[in-house]
C-alpha cells in the first residue's frame, strides 16, 4: 500500500530529510503549500491557514494528481473538531494520520507560528 504520510506530493516540510524540486508556496490552494500538516488520502489533506488562525481540511478538485486545486471543505480552530470532521468523512483509517492529528495542540492559537 502506498504510504501517503511519507510520500505525498507535498512540500519539503511535510517530508523531513527528503528533497523537493518545488519551492514551498504561500497560497493555500497550491500543491506545495508550506502549511500542510498531513496528507490523509490522495485527495485529502489538512493544512494550517496562512494567517495561523485555523486548520483547513482540503480536498483536491480533480481525481488526477497534480491537476485541479485544493478546496477547503472544513475550517476548525480546535483539534477535537478537526478529528471529528475527518472521522465523519472516513479519513482516519490510517493510524499514522490519526496520530499526527492527535499530536496537534488542543487549540490553533497554541500552535507554533
Amino acid at each position: 500500500m502506498y504510504d501517503f504520510l511519507f510520500y505525498p506530493p507535498t512540500p519539503v516540510n511535510v517530508m523531513p530529510g527528503v528533497g523537493c524540486d518545488k519551492v514551498p508556496a504561500h497560497r493555500e490552494i497550491a500543491d506545495h503549500y508550506h502549511g500542510v500538516t498531513v496528507l490523509l488520502a490522495p485527495r485529502w489533506r489538512v493544512c494550517i491557514c496562512k494567517d495561523n488562525i485555523q486548520w483547513i481540511l482540503q480536498k483536491r478538485s480533480s481525481k488526477h494528481l497534480n491537476k485541479g486545486r485544493w478546496i477547503g471543505k472544513s475550517y476548525c480552530t480546535t483539534r477535537d473538531a478537526l478529528i471529528r470532521v475527518c472521522s465523519e468523512l472516513g479519513l482516519l483509517s490510517d493510524p499514522k494520520a490519526r496520530a499526527v492529528l492527535e499530536a496537534l495542540p488542543a487549540y490553533i492559537h497554541q500552535s507554533k507560528k
